[in-house]
């Protein structure tokens, strides 16, 4: 018998169920162009290539996948395929967008 005082307040049994762990660290970026079907995003920090990211602005929440991730002066540029958008908050456009 060992001398370890189980302290759980419920019983802990056994299991073998495969999950997908998500870890989600809020990374500031900002959009640098837009379609109806993808974004451009520059961040500070690198994100691996097919990785599922989530976007959020003002009332919108966008999922997309990374197509791409390449580094360009001191930031990196994501490409990204919007997968499921929730909200409906516009992109500004910048003044010199035609």
């Amino acid at each position: 018998m060992s001398s370890f005082t189980n302290r759980r307040s419920e019983p802990r049994f056994s299991a073998d169920q495969p999950v997908v762990v998500s870890v989600v660290n809020p990374i500031p970026g900002v959009i640098e162009g837009a379609s109806k079907s993808g974004l451009r995003v520059t961040t500070k920090v690198a994100i691996k290539k097919d990785a599922i990211v989530e976007i959020k602005w003002d009332r919108a929440i966008v999922i997309a996948k990374v197509c791409y991730c390449r580094k360009a002066a001191g930031k990196y540029n994501l490409g990204l395929k919007v997968t499921e958008v929730i909200g409906g908050a516009k992109i500004r456009t910048r003044p010199d967008a035609a």
